[in-house]
């Protein structure tokens, strides 16, 4: 008869490591030896062509090669979201982050909304306008400041951001060859990335 105590060993190493996680989740944590183990550099003159810009100008080791895996990645994010977007008439990520930034403050001014989202301000201004055109938005004069004006979510708006959330339920999973770990340490790595230049940022 088939033994299962080694199964059921691994399934309470798991439990102690992610209390919540899924069947899934337990499924990545089991293959995850076996996929470290094949691993291989399947792109070596890639790697050679980023060392030697490394040298030749001087960057910070990995610097090369990381810019370019998150330009990647973002592409991917992009062209994995665009069905949804276009459905739902969204013109792009930025529109979608400030409805999502002013759900989530409740109510900002139009500075915080455009300033949190990395855009340019102008060009989030003119955004911001745009969506309040379409009764995505609704503004009001800032009662602290007569120079501003404050926004936040119309009906409209809400319902529509929450049917993007919904839309992106069905797309590509981006973090979907990972395990648990793996996807932790990379949140983690990637929270500690944005703190440093979020805070660099504001400082300009």
């Amino acid at each position: 008869m088939r033994s299962y105590l080694e199964l059921i060993t691994k399934w309470e190493v798991f439990l102690a490591e992610l209390p919540e996680g899924s069947l899934e989740d337990f499924a990545h944590f089991l293959l995850r030896p076996a996929k470290e183990a094949i691993v291989v550099d399947t792109e070596p003159s890639l790697k050679e062509y980023f060392d030697k810009n490394t040298d030749q100008y001087n960057y910070q080791d990995h610097n090369s090669e990381a810019s370019f895996l998150i330009w990647r990645l973002n592409k991917f994010l992009k062209n994995y979201t665009k069905s949804v977007f276009d459905t739902l008439q969204l013109n792009n990520q930025d529109e979608f982050a400030v409805l999502a930034h002013v759900d989530y403050l409740k109510e900002c001014t139009k500075k915080t909304a455009v300033q949190d989202n990395l855009i340019d301000m102008s060009t989030g201004i003119d955004m911001i306008k745009r969506l309040i055109n379409r009764g995505l938005l609704i503004d009001r004069p800032n009662p602290s400041d007569k120079r501003e004006r404050l926004v936040r979510l119309s009906d409209k708006g809400r319902n529509l951001l929450y049917k993007t959330y919904e839309g992106f339920s069905h797309v590509q999973n981006i973090l979907v060859s990972m395990s648990v770990e793996e996807k932790s340490q990379f949140v983690s790595t990637l929270k500690k990335l944005d703190d440093y230049h979020t805070r660099h940022q504001l400082k300009e």
